[in-house]
């Protein structure tokens, strides 16, 4: 097919990937997929399943109702995968770099591991073909037997 390739849009997809207790498999959950002509729209989309999937995991002290002081304990050794997806979401700057490297054409990975289970958050650009033909504007569309008025 002879075509000139243009952006046609993005997947996003947010998978969770992990051992099946007892079996010694790893098995892989979609939480998510959306698709969108924009890059500002998969980025914030992957922005609230970052969210969604951390304050399952870990819901944030500061903002949680149910938290009250007694009940925070200081931080444990480690990382925290948890904090590092939020601080990832809340970084505007980085926000404006994933958004041109979006425009750009290539794909966004975010991967986050936990105790038991991996996140991966991602955006794929995707491509259409659309044929080397001439424009609308200079076909003339009555030889084709439909009436487009």
């Amino acid at each position: 097919m002879n075509g000139v390739r243009q952006p046609g849009g993005y997947l996003c997809e947010a998978v969770a990937e992990g051992p099946v207790y007892g079996t010694g498999q790893t098995a892989r959950y979609v939480l998510g997929t959306f698709r969108t002509i924009s890059p500002v729209l998969a980025l914030r989309w992957l922005g609230g399943q970052a969210l969604w999937i951390v304050d399952r995991l870990d819901p944030d002290p500061a903002r949680s109702a149910w938290v009250q002081p007694a009940m925070r304990l200081p931080d444990a050794p480690g990382p925290d995968h948890s904090a590092e997806l939020r601080s990832w979401y809340q970084d505007r700057n980085g926000q404006r770099a994933a958004h041109a490297h979006l425009k750009n054409g290539h794909p966004l990975l975010v991967v986050v591991p936990d105790a038991d289970c991996t996140y991966s958050l991602s955006v794929h650009p995707e491509r259409t073909v659309r044929p080397a033909t001439a424009s609308p504007s200079t076909t003339d569309w009555t030889t084709t037997g439909r009436n487009w008025a």
